[in-house]
């Protein structure tokens, strides 16, 4: 029945088995130390038959986490757990990408390494609060400071080690987040991104740090096995752009320029984690990055089994993600092949610690 869904098709660099992708989904189970979950390799495992998996969203470097039990890449250690975690994908069919992160100013001292102020572009205030674990609660963003010239020198020379790292760990390429309000995106919108130099004023100046941190990575990956996730009109974590068409087209730009291997489609019938209203904009966004990028796009947000197949028939994408589909479904393909039910994922576990709503999930008789 959903024969695109289940056919081969090209990626990047990388021929697939099947036009399915578990996109990056942020789980919060980490270990102490950013080290990713001891059961992580055997989730991701259960997982392996889509034809690409790209692990939730992943520090660069410690000033880059925002949230608890967030996973890193920047030590042996976590390095190491990584390497398990692509071994499982790799006994599969799926290939093995890595998204990297980082959360300029949607962070909070309590969830950072001890004496890490959050940075940002500009010293622009969150006004929505986030959680911590010391506080068991939702707490006030703090101001963050502003980025020295040395410091966004310093970010964009992590991006490279984390490359080197994803690449010890065997990943066959990275995506680097450039939605949802994290630092890439701040440094391209016109409310989180008020400097004046050659990062920030005209759009040009305020998409150079994604295009930056873009060519570190493709310093050690080659450009091919390179993506960026972005989010056409997104507003989450308060991204407000003077023109959010430009803005998007900006980005696209950049990668059409680079020519990297995919690049990565948030629709925005969701924020973040938020089911939105659907409206015209969720086929425009496709429509604009289409025009604009001649490699691969993968389509994010909000499709069904359904819509997925009639957009790899109208060929607009060469790929489908589905994230909560991948949360309650560890066999989510052979359900697909064989007709089988979904089951639906439970929204209150999804970013809880322990097993519950990770490793729980059955898989079809």
């Amino acid at each position: 029945m959903y024969e695109k869904l289940l056919s081969p098709t090209k990626i990047g660099a990388w021929e697939l088995a099947n036009s399915i992708v578990m996109p990056p989904l942020t789980r919060n189970r980490a270990d102490k130390d950013c080290v990713q979950n001891p059961r992580a390799p055997e989730y991701y495992g259960m997982r392996n038959a889509a034809g690409l998996i790209i692990c939730e969203a992943t520090q660069i470097s410690p000033d880059a986490t925002g949230y608890p039990r967030t996973p890193g890449i920047w030590t042996e250690e976590q390095t190491a757990r990584w390497k398990e975690v692509v071994d499982a994908i790799h006994e599969g069919d799926a290939k093995a990408v890595l998204q990297f992160w980082h959360c300029g100013r949607i962070s909070h001292p309590d969830n950072q390494p001890e004496g890490i102020q959050p940075m940002a572009p500009s010293a622009v205030k969150p006004e929505n609060p986030i959680y911590t674990d010391v506080a068991g609660d939702v707490v006030d963003n703090p101001m963050p400071r502003e980025m020295t010239e040395e410091d966004i020198q310093y970010v964009l020379e992590s991006y490279r080690k984390a490359a080197e790292n994803a690449k010890k760990a065997g990943f066959d390429g990275v995506e680097l987040h450039c939605a949802n309000g994290y630092l890439i995106d701040q440094f391209a919108a016109s409310n989180t991104n008020i400097r004046t130099d050659k990062w920030g004023g005209s759009r040009e100046n305020r998409v150079r740090f994604m295009e930056e941190a873009v060519k570190a990575v493709m310093k050690v990956f080659p450009k091919e096995c390179v993506g960026v996730r972005i989010a056409g009109h997104g507003t989450f974590n308060e991204i407000f752009d003077e023109d959010p068409q430009a803005k998007f087209e900006a980005m696209l730009g950049v990668a059409e320029k680079l020519g990297i291997g995919y690049v990565h489609i948030i629709r925005p019938v969701v924020s973040g984690n938020i089911q939105m209203e659907a409206s015209a904009l969720d086929s425009q966004v496709i429509d604009t990055a289409r025009r604009i990028f001649s490699g691969s796009i993968i389509g994010a947000a909000g499709y069904d089994l359904d819509s997925g197949e009639a957009e790899l028939k109208a060929g607009r994408v060469e790929a489908v993600a589905f994230g909560r589909a991948h949360v309650g479904n560890p066999d989510l393909v052979r359900r697909i092949r064989e007709g089988i039910p979904l089951t639906e994922s439970n929204q209150d576990t999804w970013y809880t610690p322990g097993d519950e709503g990770y490793m729980d999930y059955p898989v079809a008789p």
